[in-house]
């Protein structure tokens, strides 16, 4: 007599069945979670990109608050320089000045000495 595998081989066509619907569905669990996966990625690239947009901002203000403060001192160095200047200059005139009222001065005491022995 024969062997009857015809339960056997139903029972395998089951077990067959049940593996590919299993795969199936592990299949469609790895794409949904690549799908979550990729959309997670998504995400976080946009709140990095925030994130560094925000940062990038806020360096290039601070680079425009500096520049403009750099600005501010050249402006008053440039400033002082120029009053440092007009002192140099009234100096130079404050001592030639000097020296005309002390040549003056000499000239008038010779004057007065003149003048004196003349009115003794």
């Amino acid at each position: 007599m024969a062997a009857d595998y015809t339960d056997l081989l139903a029972l395998m066509g089951d077990v067959l069945r049940a593996v590919d619907r299993q795969t199936e569905e592990n299949k469609k669990a790895i794409e949904e979670l690549g799908a979550r996966f990729e959309r997670r990625m998504e995400q976080s690239d946009a709140r990095f990109e925030a994130i560094f947009d925000r940062f990038a901002t806020a360096v290039a203000d601070g680079f425009i608050r500096m520049e403009k403060k750099i600005d501010g001192v050249k402006q008053e160095v440039s400033e002082l320089r120029t009053d440092v200047q007009h002192i140099d200059q009234r100096l130079a005139r404050v001592e030639a000045n000097q020296n005309t009222q002390a040549d003056m001065l000499r000239r008038l005491e010779v004057l007065e000495s003149i003048v004196l022995r003349k009115a003794s």
